[in-house]
């Protein structure tokens, strides 16, 4: 008789909270369920603060009373989004010399120059300062700890957010007990059974939508169950979605872009509109939904490493943005998942196409579970597996207004402003770094780029400038009056790349030349 009592009331759950989610209706348990959860981690964050108070307080002091001024100058919004980003608080040193060398080589004021016989004194304390920078770097970087979950500040009572058990009383860890109990029996049951449910939908209707003639018809049947599927996938993990400024929506056609941080912000995005995915081929799972949804409408996978497919890829998005009856584009600039506490680079392909781009920032709230995905140490299956053993994936989206690209502003420039209004509004760190650096070392062509940072400051405020040898005059000016008349082509780009590899030998060889008067003498003449 229990038995048939317990499934009865879990099949009547399951059924009710699939018909809430495709219709995008709510019944408010989730929220209530949050806010128990939210005051039962702060009573245990107590008990856990106490005893870790007794091996870093001292260490923590001075950094928690600068975080509090700091935080009084700013919205109370802002305030909370810093303090769940606990990994960008937690520092292990005061990275100074680092904040240093980057306001140096990112500042373009023109300034006084300085005398000539601080030129070489400039130099070696510049020297100095790159070195503490370098060890400040080995220590901690500020890249690396973007490709790893971020550490919360109190505990939600997840093992996995747990390095090491530290016994704080038996009332916590009876909380943590009864928590395992709650998330294992009940709340996965549930999700698996909302998730394979959707997952069914899902395939049985997009079959069918691919065999209607493309039209109207096809596009509003397409995006009312897409709409249906990510709904209900979404309580598969207990997601509460809270999406700002919609008036700012794309309707049709354009290119969004988002911040990236795991494969389920499709989903969550999804979940109030309807995109044209495009992205890297997977395989597996994730692979089987990509040609799932592909039956359906048009989307745009890829090969990262293949030349052709990037060209193939580039031609069918024009093809795409040009058309007003297709789904706006979904792309993530960055290339692959960021632990959300900041924003790296954006990859310029896009911007390139479109000239205005509708931006969209995500900031995850990581205290009931962490939607972050390291595809470098767990597969997808894996990954699902820790979200619907989670609490609960909270998220905000926030629909940006559009921006259009400037007349005299190139693709590079117009992602990096695009970027910079996607950190701000989402409370992220703006990085220049390639997210890439996850799996590659750092390439050739940014290291010359900070040198010709650091040269331009040298020549911005220092009287280098005035001892440069006649060959690099000569050099600096042909390339300047080359580059007009360079062509989109393979053979003058490398021609190009070329002049600029012989500039930087050049420069070398002036740092080091001892006749530096004589130089300068011949230059006037």
């Amino acid at each position: 008789m229990i038995i048939k009592l317990v499934k009865f009331f879990f099949y009547k759950d399951v059924v009710v909270v699939i018909l809430l989610s495709s219709l995008g209706l709510s019944s408010g348990v989730r929220e209530y369920g949050v806010k128990l959860l939210c005051q039962l981690f702060e009573w245990a964050a107590q008990g856990t603060d106490s005893v870790d108070d007794v091996f870093d307080d001292d260490i923590t002091g001075n950094e928690e009373n600068d975080t509090q001024q700091n935080d009084d100058d700013l919205p109370s919004n802002r305030i909370k989004l810093r303090r769940r980003s606990s990994s960008t608080e937690k520092k292990i040193i005061e990275r100074d010399a680092s904040e240093s060398v980057k306001n140096k080589l990112d500042n373009d004021d023109s300034n006084h120059l300085i005398p000539k016989n601080k030129t070489s004194r400039t130099i070696i304390s510049d020297s100095l300062e790159f070195i503490t920078a370098g060890i400040e770097a080995i220590i901690e970087d500020e890249v690396t700890s973007r490709f790893k979950a971020e550490t919360l500040v109190s505990w939600n009572l997840l093992s996995r957010t747990k390095s090491n058990y530290v016994h704080i009383n038996w009332k916590v860890s009876l909380l943590w007990v009864l928590g395992w109990i709650t998330r294992y029996t009940i709340l996965l049951h549930i999700r698996l059974s909302i998730f394979f449910v959707g997952l069914i939908l899902l395939i049985i209707t997009t079959t069918l939508i691919g065999f209607i003639p493309h039209g109207k018809f096809k596009r509003w049947l397409n995006r009312r169950s897409m709409l249906m599927c990510m709904r209900i996938f979404s309580r598969s993990f207990s997601s509460i979605i809270r999406f700002h400024d919609r008036q700012n929506k794309a309707k049709c056609g354009g290119i969004c872009v988002a911040n990236h941080t795991s494969p389920i912000d499709v989903m969550i995005l999804s979940c109030d509109n309807c995109y044209a995915m495009i992205g890297q081929s997977q395989g597996g799972f994730l692979g089987f939904l990509q040609k799932t949804l592909s039956r359906s409408t048009h989307h745009i996978w890829f090969e990262r490493t293949e030349a052709k497919d990037r060209l193939a890829v580039v031609r069918r998005m024009q093809e795409h943005v040009n058309d007003p009856k297709k789904l706006p584009i979904l792309i993530f600039p960055e290339g692959t998942c960021i632990n959300n506490t900041s924003v790296m680079q954006f990859k310029k392909g896009s911007f390139e196409i479109a000239s205005t781009i509708y931006p969209i920032a995500m900031k995850y709230d990581a205290r009931l579970g962490d939607a972050f995905w390291n595809s470098s140490l767990q597969g997808y299956g894996q990954y699902l597996w820790m979200v619907m053993t989670s609490w609960a994936i909270i998220c905000d989206v926030w629909y940006l207004p559009p921006m259009t690209r400037n007349e005299d502003e190139d693709a590079i420039e117009f992602s990096r402003r695009v970027k910079k209004e996607i950190a701000n509004k989402g409370g992220l760190v703006d990085l220049e770094w390639d997210g890439q650096l996850k799996r590659t070392k750092v390439s050739n062509k940014l290291i010359n780029e900070h040198k010709k940072k650091y040269y331009n400051h040298l020549e911005r405020r220092t009287s280098i400038s005035y001892y440069k040898p006649i060959r690099l005059r000569k050099i600096s000016q042909s390339t300047a009056l080359s580059q007009s008349t360079l062509s989109e082509n393979k053979t003058n780009e490398t021609q190009y790349e070329k002049r600029e590899l012989i500039i930087e030998d050049s420069f070398e060889e002036s740092l080091n030349n001892k006749q530096e008067d004589k130089d300068k003498n011949i230059e006037l003449k």
